[in-house]
């Protein structure tokens, strides 16, 4: 019998260790801190000294232990009637035998979980509560509460993870104008800076913040000019303002180089015009008188306008006319002009590509990555093309970005996971997906994943990856503490990638209550967004409307290359004139050297016969006559002179031009040009969806530029009289 009861007892021994073997055990349950076995000191316990939650230890390091002093004996107590008893329970039990007098053990306190991080999902509703909140407080007049309503709204956009309210902050910023015509200046800058707080990454906001600045003390320079430069650098970085901007430059620069060509050529015609009608009066019958011949000349000259065959056939018309005339400097120039002129029409479809952004894809994409209110219609709409599949991977990656910012978990990681699978080496999907895996209360996959992004070096990713070993720190305490030394590493660089994120030890970095301010989403490279801004259309469109207005209705094969073959041609002409005998141009009284009406000049001769018999022979025409020529000269230089100051004294570099500096003149022209096309064009010719930059910020400059050029070019006519 007693050896039946001793096999009894080992088989419900070894039953209990079987169960103890498949206890189930909650992965993402807080693990207990191992306690030290009685009689030993307890090991030093790492410790974060970042961590989070209520779980740190004492200054010590040590956890608390049992009581050492459990396991001496204790003697009898003498003059005390239970002194027997307290020996007889302070006695070791012997093997296999249990202490009924034992005191028990002390349980290991329980530990204090961290503060929850909530998935707060912020909708269009709770933005629009917001705006009537502090609507509500303006009406009222009550100062505190629209201070706090203001104050709401940004906690609101962060809670959010939005990256720009650009409704609510052009509202306010119409808000601030409103309270500086009232004359509350101080409203009117503490409206405009919680606007530039509200949508930061917006010119808009910026120059509204300078006008309120200027506006309010104008004596302090400083704080519009920073502002100013900070609406300028948002600018030059949001594509939708950095767009127009850029097809703004190459629209003056185009139109620019139109009218120089048009300019220059008939300047240099001007200039060359008396000769053509001399030798073009030849071609006609004797009796044809002069007037007659210069009216059939310019009758041809027009033709190319009348039947609206172009600018540059009317060109190439004039530029024809005046090719035996000019210098070899002034040929060269009219052909690179008339030349470029060809390739107007590739230039501006290149131009349209680059700078297409408005009513395309990604015009859509970039406004729900902004994560601003409004956007519901235009997220429905995507998503309903996703779920057909007609959805390229930015999509899905800016749509699962979105979701994850609202709170929206099972539609951000679906979407996320099908870019993933689009590209599964795409770093900000990765990041992404980790993060809304960590806002359903997964700590170990999003460890798993940011783990694989490390060599990226990647800011963002590593730190969240860093904030992720902090939390799973604070959550799981000994059982990770390897993960500290990780987990302040990963911070540091990220840091040093980024030296906008938050230091080590910094208060930003204590676990707030909400998803979107403990991780941080990667947005969508801009180069993945630019990719979508594609208008094939409108460029081919605006292709067609400049070659019919510039080149004519000419065949598509050698419509760009015609004007440049036509204007070598030309310049070929041009070196025929000797050998056609075309009129040359007197040094001295400027009139037509021809044989066909003065047979007595000599073949080379650059004087007229008349010019040759005063100031080249002697004694050969009257003193009388002499001094009449010695005034027609006279004459002749004086009104070239003041065609040349009248020409410069309208258009900067065409005086030159006419007087012989043709490249020096070509280049002030075009700059003066330049000058004159970006104030007509100060609208310019794509709109930005809000408010650009004051035309002030570029006028004034623009317009000192335009001064300095004219009166260099002034100052430079006089000496060359001179």
């Amino acid at each position: 019998m007693r050896l039946l009861a001793s096999l009894c007892a080992l088989a419900l021994v070894g039953s209990q260790a079987a169960w103890a073997q498949v206890e189930l055990v909650d992965p993402d349950a807080p693990k207990p801190a191992p306690r030290a076995p009685p009689g030993k000191k307890p090991p030093l316990k790492a410790v974060d000294p970042d961590a989070e939650g209520d779980d740190a230890e004492p200054a010590t390091g040590f956890p608390e232990g049992p009581d050492e002093t459990a396991d001496l004996p204790r003697g009898p107590v003498k003059g005390k009637p239970d002194a027997g008893v307290k020996a007889e329970k302070d006695k070791k039990p012997g093997p296999g035998k249990k202490d009924l007098f034992a005191e028990p053990e002390k349980a290991a306190p329980e530990r204090t979980p961290p503060p929850a991080i909530t998935t707060v999902q912020v909708t269009d509703a709770d933005f629009a509560a917001g705006w009537a909140a502090w609507r509500h407080a303006v009406d009222a007049k009550d100062v505190k509460a629209e201070q706090a309503a203001r104050r709401a709204l940004v906690d609101l956009k962060e809670r959010a993870g939005a990256q720009d309210v650009e409704v609510h902050a052009i509202g306010l910023l119409r808000a601030a104008a409103a309270a500086e015509a009232a004359g509350d200046s101080g409203a009117a800058v503490e409206t405009a800076v919680t606007a530039s707080e509200l949508a930061p990454d917006l010119p808009a906001a910026w120059a509204g913040l300078a006008r309120a600045y200027f506006e309010a003390d104008p004596s302090e320079v400083r704080r519009y000019v920073s502002a100013y430069r900070q609406a300028v650098a948002r600018t030059l970085e949001d594509p939708r303002y950095r767009r127009p901007l850029v097809a703004d430059l190459a629209a003056v620069a185009i139109f620019a180089l139109i009218g120089l060509t048009v300019a220059v050529v008939l300047v240099l015609f001007a200039r060359r015009a008396r000769y053509f009608f001399h030798d073009f009066h030849f071609l006609l019958p004797r009796a044809a008188a002069r007037w007659q011949s210069a009216a059939l000349a310019v009758l041809l000259l027009l033709v190319p306008i009348v039947f609206r065959m172009g600018v540059v056939p009317a060109l190439l018309a004039i530029f024809a006319a005046a090719a035996l005339y000019l210098s070899m400097k002034e040929r060269v120039v009219a052909v690179v002009l008339i030349g470029a002129l060809g390739f107007v029409p590739v230039l501006a479809e290149q131009v349209v590509q680059a700078t297409a952004f408005a009513d395309t894809p990604a015009e859509d994409l970039y406004r729900i990555e902004r994560g601003g209110p409004g956007l519901g219609p235009l997220v429905d709409r995507y998503e309903a093309l996703s779920q057909q599949d007609k959805v390229s991977f930015a999509e899905r990656a800016v749509l699962g970005r979105y979701y994850a910012r609202r709170g929206q978990v099972e539609q951000a990681t679906r979407q996320l996971r099908q870019a993933l699978a689009m590209r599964p080496d795409d770093v900000t999907v990765k990041v992404n997906l980790a993060v809304a895996l960590f806002f359903g209360g997964d700590l170990e996959n999003p460890r798993a994943i940011l783990e694989s992004t490390k060599d990226s070096r990647n800011a963002l990713a590593l730190f969240d990856l860093g904030r992720l070993y902090k939390r799973r720190l604070a959550v799981y305490g000994d059982t990770v503490a390897s993960e500290v030394d990780k987990a302040n590493a990963a911070l540091a660089q990220a840091r040093d990638l980024d030296g906008t994120l938050p230091p080590l030890g910094s208060e930003e970095l204590k676990a707030p209550t909400t998803g979107n301010q403990y991780l941080r989403t990667v947005p969508l490279p801009a180069a993945e967004l630019l990719a979508l801004a594609q208008a094939p259309d409108v460029a081919a469109r605006v292709h067609s409307q400049v070659t019919q207005l510039l080149l004519g209705d000419v065949p598509e094969g050698v419509a760009h290359f015609y004007p440049l073959v036509a204007a070598l041609a030309l310049l070929g002409f041009g070196l025929l004139g000797r050998s056609l005998e075309a009129a040359r141009v007197c040094a001295r009284c400027g009139r037509p050297v021809s044989r066909r009406d003065d047979p007595d000049v000599s073949p080379g001769s650059t004087m007229c016969t008349q010019c040759v018999n005063v100031f080249v022979k002697k004694n050969v025409v009257a003193a009388a006559l002499k001094v009449r020529k010695q005034l027609e000269v006279a004459r002749y230089e004086s009104n070239v002179e003041k065609v040349a100051y009248g020409l410069g004294a309208v258009w900067s570099g065409m005086g030159h031009v006419f007087s012989g500096a043709t490249v020096r003149g070509t280049v002030y022209g075009f700059l003066f040009c330049v000058g004159v096309v970006a104030v007509l064009l100060r609208d310019g010719v794509l709109r930005a969806p809000y408010e650009p930059l004051p035309v002030v910020v570029w006028l004034i400059p623009l317009g000192l530029f335009l001064v300095g050029l004219y009166a260099l070019t002034l100052r430079g006519l006089r000496r060359r009289s001179s």
